[in-house]
This record gives C-alpha cells, structure tokens and sequence, in this order.
C-alpha cells in the first residue's frame, strides 16, 4: 500500500477493522482511515513482501519496509498477519510486527540508547560478539555436529509416508522452537540443519551450535521466559505463527507479543532458518535508563500517526 491508493484498499477493510502495531491500535475504519494517511503520508515508505502464506482466512507474509519517516531514513524487517471474514477477501484484524528500534536507530539522541541496549544484550546472549563493555564471550560451541544428511528425513525413523503426515510434523517442529524454554529448548536442537540461520531484531546467529550457545546463554539470564504461540500457518514448509511472550530477562521483567517464520528444507523435519520479529521497546521499558527514550519515541510516533491521540506538543 502507498498514500497514492489508500482508497483503492480501504474497502477491504470491515467497518470494525482492528489494527495494531509495536505502538499503535486502531478500532474501526474511521480510525484506519485517518491512521494511513498520516502514516502513508509522513515519508516515502516502500514495502516489499518477502514470504507469505495462506490458510483458509489468514494471511501472513514477511517484508522488507525502507524509505524515510518525518524526514528520517531507515530500513525495517517485519512481519504481518491479516485475518478475513470468512468466506470474503474483507480484512477485519491486521497486525503489524516490526522494532521500534531500527527507526529510533537512526534518530540523533536515540541512536546510542538503542546501540546501548542492542550492545547489552549481545554481551549476554551472542557467543560471537566482542563484548565493548569488558565481558568477553566464551567462543566456543557445544560440540553439536551437522547431520550427516541434512535433507533426510529425521525424526519418526523416517517413517513420514505421506504429505499430512509431513506437514503435521513440521508444524509440531515449527512451533517447538517458536515456543522453547529453559526446560526444553534442547529437545529442538536435532531439527536444525547444518547451515542453519537465525535472526531476531538483535542477533544474527549461523550454526546449530551457535545457536544452542546463544540458546543456552538466553535462558540462563532468563529462566522465567515462556512464549505461548496463538495463531499458526504452515505452508509448503514454511511456518508462521503469532506468539506472546513474558517473563524475566537479566532481572528485567516484560511481556512482549511477535511473531516468527520457520523455513524447512524441503520433505524434511530440518529447519535451515527462522526468524523472530517483535518491539525492541517493550523489553527496553524494563529497563529504568530507557524508560524516556522509549516512551518519548512512542509519543511522537503516535503524534504523527495516531488519529485518536491527544498529542501533548
């Protein structure tokens, strides 16, 4: 969508449209409305979809967003779930999931709060990162081999016969890792290829033994977290889902919700890559030194956007 056709796509939308972003929510198409024309019309903003999937009344892709916001250039990853009455190709809840902090990044003022914190975190989690701050990772794995034949069948002995039977188990997969835990998250590590990927808004992790470090430090400062998945789609191996998750991280309480995309390599149980999208901001507010930078982003985001906000400037 672009400010030039917003009104070739407003009546996809129900009258009781319900939008929310990492900042904003929106009731009814009123609101929608006015909502994307002042975001639409705040920059130039192009968005292209990645990977996307369908299944019966929901719609979930990925995309890429960049342009600039109020004059400031940026680039952001994220992620979008639509849901259709059904039977209709009318929209009636939208969901967009993206990081405050890759535009705050780019903000003067705001730029070291965000590399502060995206620092922090990888000294805690990333076994890769040179740690500025004086704590210096281990660098080591755990030793975890890749598969000999990583587009094998794995799991049931191979015994995955037919195409229901596949996508049943790779949904099972898929929302394993989406859901790990520090009880559990080992029990993922078998269905991680050899050339595995993975990304959140932070991390950049490549290796299944990397990444059962990185999986072992994150639930060592964050024993407490747990991630509920709510809606889910698999199709033709790859997987999206809706999650929230709460917890404690590094004594830093929140709740945050996301979204995730799982990718298997063809006919097999082997995820090559998955991605986490969800708002840096909302485990920054746990945070006390971030308290203002978040939320004076957010004011002046809403400021911009927001028809229904009472803008104290």
């Amino acid at each position: 969508m672009q400010f030039s056709n917003v009104a070739e796509v407003l009546p996809y939308y129900t009258d009781d449209i319900e939008y929310h972003d990492p900042i904003v929510d929106i009731y009814g198409i009123e609101q929608m409305t006015g909502f994307l024309y002042r975001l639409l019309g705040a920059g130039e903003l192009v968005t292209i979809i990645d990977d996307e999937t369908l299944v019966g009344d929901v719609y979930s892709a990925t995309w890429i967003m960049s342009g600039d916001f109020l004059g400031v250039p940026y680039e952001a990853k994220g992620i979008s779930i639509f849901k259709f009455r059904a039977g209709s190709s009318m929209v009636y809840y939208q969901r967009d999931y993206y990081s405050e902090g890759d535009i705050m990044a780019t903000i003067p003022g705001l730029d070291l709060a965000v590399y502060n914190f995206r620092a922090y975190y990888r000294c805690a989690v990333d076994p890769t990162f040179e740690c500025p701050f004086g704590a210096a990772p281990s660098g080591a794995g755990i030793g975890l081999e890749a598969p000999d034949n990583p587009r094998g069948l794995l799991g049931r002995e191979n015994r995955l016969h037919s195409p229901e039977q596949l996508r049943r188990a790779q949904l099972e997969v898929g929302r394993q890792l989406v859901e790990i835990n520090a009880e559990n998250w080992t029990a993922v590590l078998p269905n991680l290829a050899g050339d595995y990927e993975y990304h959140d808004p932070i991390v950049d992790i490549y290796g299944p033994g990397t990444m059962a470090e990185f999986l072992g430090r994150l639930f060592a400062g964050s024993s407490d977290l747990y991630t509920t998945v709510e809606d889910e789609t698999l199709v033709d191996g790859i997987y999206m889902a809706t999650w929230t998750m709460s917890g404690v991280f590094n004594g830093a309480p929140f709740t945050a919700p996301g979204m995730s995309i799982v990718k298997f390599v063809e006919g097999t149980l082997q995820t090559d890559y998955s991605r986490d999208y969800y708002t840096e901001g909302d485990v920054m507010l746990g945070v006390p030194e971030l308290v203002d930078a978040v939320t004076g982003f957010r004011v002046y985001y809403l400021c911009a956007v927001d028809p229904t906000f009472v803008c104290p400037f």
